[in-house]
């Protein structure tokens, strides 16, 4: 009976962790919208000198890419807590992952963006 008990605590986890990992998605996501201002500097420098986010197709791929890229998590993560709650493995444990690779795609984001 403490497996039962265990395996349900474990997939309220990974369902709590989930529901921080869609917030900070959408948080995510909202703020990506502010990386425009990375763009306020452009033409003010030689062509050569530009960073990479003055191309405004570099700019848009980063941008929507960043976007898509969370979204695919957003439902991916509850599939695999499913499956993995199902199999009797730690569901909180693919939730955390989700939340890291969420962290990992942001830190991409700012340093495509900063290129």
């Amino acid at each position: 009976m403490t497996d039962t008990r265990t395996s349900r605590s474990g997939t309220a986890v990974a369902w709590v962790l989930y529901v921080l990992q869609v917030l900070g998605s959408a948080l995510l996501a909202l703020f990506a919208i502010t990386s425009v201002f990375m763009t306020d500097s452009c033409g003010s420098v030689s062509a050569a000198d530009e960073p990479a986010v003055c191309n405004t197709s570099y700019f848009g791929t980063v941008l929507f890419g960043y976007w898509i890229a969370l979204a695919v998590l957003l439902v991916l993560v509850p599939i695999v807590i499913v499956r993995s709650s199902r199999r009797g493995q730690a569901a909180w444990v693919r939730a955390l992952g989700g939340l890291v690779l969420a962290g990992a795609l942001t830190v991409l984001f700012v340093v495509l963006m900063v290129r």
